[in-house]
């Protein structure tokens, strides 16, 4: 039986140093900044070379997204399953350095068909999470489901964070500060009002 071959240490080692190139690149300079000049030049490589580790830009783009995303339906559960499901969950959505990188994926996407394929398939099995468990947690809040549908919560929450990141990012004089700081005055009091409303 024929097995298949492992990359060497020094070729994942080398594509960990890529992809945390491309990541600074991003986030310093936004995703049209990242060309196979501008990445291999960072890793001090020539631009060519870069396509051994990295078919092409769509891949590797795809590999920054797989690397960011994977585990992420996982840690989502996590979060909706632990003491203070919201409170985690904003934690999640609002890390600047992950929504501020997700934005310009995001971004990219509109001019990269294959990442933006990958990206729906991430978003929708996260939001049929957040969606699933939802149906559930509104009521231990005390919500009303049908006011405030566990869709529109979900995209409430991940829209503010995506907002207030965005707008950090640009310095805005749209106080995402304040908005972020009453987001998290709004779910300290549903945590409280969930504890008190499922305490034995």
């Amino acid at each position: 039986m024929v097995q298949e071959r492992r990359p060497r240490a020094s070729t994942e080692a080398k594509r960990r140093r890529i992809l945390d190139a491309t990541e600074e690149l991003i986030l310093e300079s936004g995703y049209a900044a990242v060309s196979s000049r501008s990445v291999a030049g960072r890793v001090d490589m020539q631009a060519p070379h870069l396509h051994y580790y990295f078919g092409t830009i769509d891949d590797l783009f795809v590999a920054v997204l797989h690397r960011r995303s994977s585990g992420a339906v996982e840690r989502m559960a996590e979060a909706l399953d632990s003491s203070e499901p919201l409170r985690s969950w904003w934690e999640i959505a609002s890390d600047r350095r992950g929504t501020a990188l997700f934005v310009e994926l995001l971004a990219a996407a509109n001019h990269r068909p294959a990442l933006k394929s990958e990206m729906a398939a991430m978003a929708k099995e996260v939001r049929a999470l957040q969606m699933e468990r939802l149906g559930v947690l509104l009521d231990e809040y005390g919500l009303d489901s049908e006011l405030l549908a566990p869709v529109l919560v979900a995209a409430a929450m991940q829209g503010l964070a995506f907002a207030v990141v965005t707008d950090q990012a640009a310095g805005y004089d749209t106080h995402p500060d304040e908005a972020a700081a009453a987001m998290d005055r709004l779910v300290a009091d549903l945590e409280a009002r969930r504890a008190r409303r499922t305490a034995p």
